[in-house]
Formats: C-alpha cells, structure tokens, sequence
C-alpha cells in the first residue's frame, strides 16, 4: 500500500528504436524497388522509365523529377511513372508530394507492389506504424518474397513488440539457417534489429550467439558497436552493455551519446562514480541539453549530492520548461531535505505538466498532506482516484485524507470502495477501523481492527487505534497487550505511550505509567521541535518520508 510518504518514478529515454527505424528507412527509401509491367508501356515510355532511373541513381534528382512529370503529361495513367516521381520526391524530403504520388500509382493499380512498399515505409517514418504495416502485409500477401518489404514489416513488428510475427521475418531476411552464423553477405543493421527482438523476446541463446558474432565482424566499427550496446541496455543485459560502450567510447572519445548511454549503464549497475563521470562529460558536452542535465542530475541525487542535483535539474527546466520529470525529481529532492514548501510548488508543476503519472499526484497530495493541508490533500487524490479508478492506493489515500480533513462520511466512502476492490487490504482496514473509533462505533471498530492486525501483525495504526478504543471503553487489561505491541512496532510514536501511561494508571501500574508518561513528553517535546524546523506536521499520521532513487532503465 503507498502511504503519504512513498513514491516511485520511472524515467528513461529509449535511444535503440528510434536508432533501428532510422537504419531501416536510410535502406529503403532510396529503393524504388520497380517490378515493369509491360501492359503499363507506351511505344517510348520504356526508354522515359530507363532514363529516370539512371538520373535517381546519379542523384540528379532535379531532372529526374522533371522527366518523370514530362512522362506523367504523355501517359498520365502509368503507375510506374507516378511511382517513381514519388521516390524522387521522396528524396527531396517532400513527404506529402511523396505520398499523393504512391497513391495515384496506387488508384492506377491498387496491387502495383513497388507503390505499396514505399507507401508502408513513407507511413512508418511519418510515425503512422499500424497504417504502414497493413501497407506492407498486403506486400508480402501479393509478393511473399519481397525482400524489402520482408525487413521492414519484421521492423515495425519488433518496434511495436511483436517479436512472435518479427522474430521469423527477420531470420528470413538476414539468411540465417539454425544454428549457423550468419553469411558473409548478410546485412548488419538486419541482424541488429534482430538482436534486439531476440533479448526482447528472452531469447538469451539465439542472441548471444548474434552478440558475439557481432562483435567478431564489428571490429572498430563504433556505430555498430554502439547500436549493439544500445539493444543489449534495453534488453537489460547492462553488464555486457558496459563493455560494448566502453569499447565504443575508446574509438569515440568524447562523444555525448556515448558517454551518456555508458553513464546510463553504469548507473542501473550502481556503479555510481563512474555513472557521474560519463553523465558528467556527456552534460560537458552537451550544456544545453536538458536530458543530459537530467540524468546527471539523477546520478549526483543518488550520491548525496543534493545541491549539485538541484542546481542542474534547475538549468534543464530552464532550457525545457515543459519537463514533468524533472519538476517531480526536483520536489523528491526538496521533500528529501524537509523543504516542503518548494516540494509542493514543483510538484504541483509536475502534475500540470502531466497529469498521466499517478506518482505525481501522490507525492503531491502526500507533500500537502505533511503541510496540514489536508483538504487540498483529499482533493488531489480524489482527483487521482477519479483519473485512475482502478487504483486502490488513491482511494485509500482519498479515505486517509478526508479523515484527517474532518470529511468523515467522504473517508468512509472511498475506503469501502477500496475495501470492495482489496478486501484483506490492511491499510485500509486499519484506517477505517479508525474512523469508526473516531465516531464512537466501537461494535463496528473491533472486528475490523481486529482483522487489520490478523492481515498484518506488524502494522502499527491499527494496534493503535484498537489500544485506544479499548482504552476508551476501560478494557485496560485487554487494552495493554494490544498497545504494547504496538509500542514494540513503532516506539518512537508519542500517542502510544501515552495510551500506555492512561492504561498503566488505571491499572494502578505507577511504576510503568511514570515510565510510558516520560517517554510520550520526550516524544512530544521532539515532534514539536521537529515541526517547527521543517514547517510540516509530525504527527503519527505522517512518520518521515520514503525515499527511493527512480525506476532503472536504459
């Protein structure tokens, strides 16, 4: 269960797919990969075909273009002719002309295969992945041998991870045989991206054997080298990663992707130093890169560095105001050091800056909750409840604030709907036990409690709340095991020794009684203290906060 305290972030940047598709379109756009058909030709269209071809292999794109609409005047319906301007234009950079081109081939010809396979990969580079890879299925359904569209589908299948549908096309268009490597002529960025499916897919053995034989026909090629570290780091295989990027950083000295993918890697091994001197170049490098600001950031945080890690995320939202991960990362370092009042303003910009994460509006209900703040609390998280309704942590931390905020039917509401969803949910149950001890419903406060400590004997709000109902109702001898149990959890509480001090009392226990009230002023008189150094609550609703370093990812 996340209490008011706890948070976990996960925040990354993928460089291998993007690196992968880029490699796949320098292949094929530049391919009008033309199958003639004769019954397309006019009496000289064959040589206006031959002359446009030989001007796009010269890269004479200019007059290959002009030659092709000259064609295009003279036989208007020829699906070849409107193919190739499109390649050409496609060459240009001209996307949108590119494509009207493919299209008019395509109304000429619905199943003219060299239009459909530059459409599917024109739709891919324009980030329309579902609509390119209908595109090239219906390639592969009229040519099943159609070498390009082969490579690509397998691509996009992979990006969009679907390795059961890449993994097969891949093999097939690298030429791999079982068991075997791969022929001398077999295309590096192929068996890239089918490394990549193969440790996506948890096929160690089959990319290990990749792997190495990648490494042997690499040599001091850095751009193979670090596209492979890049698949191994998203794979997680970080430890090999390292050796790849750091073999690619002797070739490459001083490059920012380099240093900031090896610093990535360092990192998610907690090998910290080294993590900050890589991140550390990269942001050299690279000043004005937010990103890289970030992740240095990230690594100087985990190694105690909070001012530093505050000075850098503060010039990245500088460069990139827009940076919800580092306006959150931000306010964990505020909260971190007890500074609450800057914690909640960065917060508060996270979540504006997006509202998806329901991290964020957690640890921002959870910094106003440590203000006292607690019906600006119970809003954020039933605001958080509502955009993610299936989340029992926001319903519970909905009940836990409305409590404390004197909403008490509110509170009742929203733990019975997170009960409904986690019946043997021990938070919840302690927390609304106590609503109940709070309105004096004690039938209905026992069993529930009860039930609380029977799920989880370590948790300390509900032996609490159980000792001081039964204090309330003078069940002292029952009241005393429960609360010393309690104290045994948490000793550094004050309420509970309290209760233990009224119980002894009772029980004509002066001895014990002087004892438990000694330690409740001791705790009382630090709680008090502490508050007012941090400006937050200390109370037994908020003990010191969790903090954990982000999710690790490549």
């Amino acid at each position: 269960m996340i209490n008011p305290q706890a948070h976990n972030s996960s925040n990354s940047r993928s460089v291998i797919t993007g690196l992968l598709l880029f490699l796949l379109f320098m292949l094929t756009t530049g391919t009008p990969g033309q199958q003639r058909r004769p019954a397309q030709k006019t009496d000289d269209s064959g040589q206006y075909l031959s002359r446009i071809q030989e001007l796009l292999q010269q890269q004479k794109l200019v007059e290959a273009e002009e030659s092709a609409r000259q064609l295009i005047a003279k036989s208007p319906r020829n699906a070849m002719a409107h193919n190739l301007l499109g390649v050409i234009l496609d060459q240009q950079n001209r996307g949108e002309d590119a494509e009207k081109q493919y299209r008019e081939s395509l109304k000429i010809d619905s199943k003219f295969v060299p239009a459909l396979a530059n459409l599917g990969v024109l739709l891919a580079r324009t980030s329309r992945r579902d609509q390119a890879i209908e595109t090239l299925e219906l390639v592969m359904r009229l040519a099943p041998r159609h070498p390009q569209a082969t490579y690509n589908l397998g691509s996009l299948y992979s990006s969009k991870g679907d390795y059961k549908r890449a993994i097969p096309l891949l093999e097939h268009s690298a030429g791999l045989k079982p068991g075997e490597d791969p022929g001398a002529n077999a295309d590096l960025p192929v068996l890239l991206i089918l490394t990549d499916a193969y440790l996506r897919a948890g096929e160690t053995r089959k990319a290990a054997r990749l792997i190495d034989y990648l490494e042997r026909v690499a040599g001091d090629n850095p751009r193979v080298l670090f596209t492979l570290g890049l698949g191994l780091a998203a794979a997680r295989d970080y430890l090999r990663a390292v050796d790849i990027f750091e073999k690619t950083n002797k070739l490459r000295p001083q490059t920012p992707e380099v240093l900031y993918n090896l610093g990535q890697a360092y990192f998610n091994l907690d090998r910290l130093e080294e993590a900050q001197a890589a991140l550390g170049g990269a942001a050299t490098l690279r000043p004005d890169d937010p990103e890289a600001l970030y992740r240095f950031g990230l690594v100087t945080s985990a190694r105690g560095q909070s001012e530093l890690a505050l000075q850098v995320w503060i010039r990245a939202i500088e460069l990139k105001p827009v940076f919800p991960e580092c306006n959150f990362m931000i306010a964990e370092e505020y909260l971190k050091n007890r500074r609450i009042v800057k914690a909640v303003e960065y917060y508060e910009k996270a979540v504006s800056q997006d509202s998806s994460q329901l991290i964020y509006q957690i640890r921002y209900g959870a910094a106003l909750f440590r203000r006292r703040e607690y019906d600006k609390a119970m809003v954020v998280f039933a605001g958080a409840s509502s955009k993610f309704p299936q989340s029992v942590d926001a319903l519970y931390l909905t009940g836990y604030a409305a409590r404390a905020a004197g909403f008490f039917d509110e509170a009742i509401v929203a733990l019975n709907r997170a009960r409904e969803m986690q019946p043997d949910n021990s938070d919840v149950l302690a927390n609304l036990g106590a609503i109940f001890v709070d309105r004096g419903q004690y039938q209905e406060a026992e069993p529930i409690l009860k039930k609380a400590i029977e799920l989880d004997q370590k948790n300390f709000p509900a032996h609490y709340d159980l000792g001081r109902m039964l204090v309330r109702l003078k069940r002292f001898d029952d009241a005393v095991p429960v609360l010393e149990r309690g104290a045994d959890i948490n000793n550094a509480d004050p309420g509970i020794h309290y209760q233990l001090f009224t119980a002894y009392n009772r029980l004509r226990r002066k001895d014990d009684a002087d004892k438990q009230f000694a330690l409740f002023r001791q705790l009382e008189d630090d709680r008090k203290k502490k508050e007012g150094e941090t400006g937050g609550a200390a109370t037994r609703e908020t003990v010191a906060p969790v903090t954990r370093q982000p999710d690790k990812k490549p």
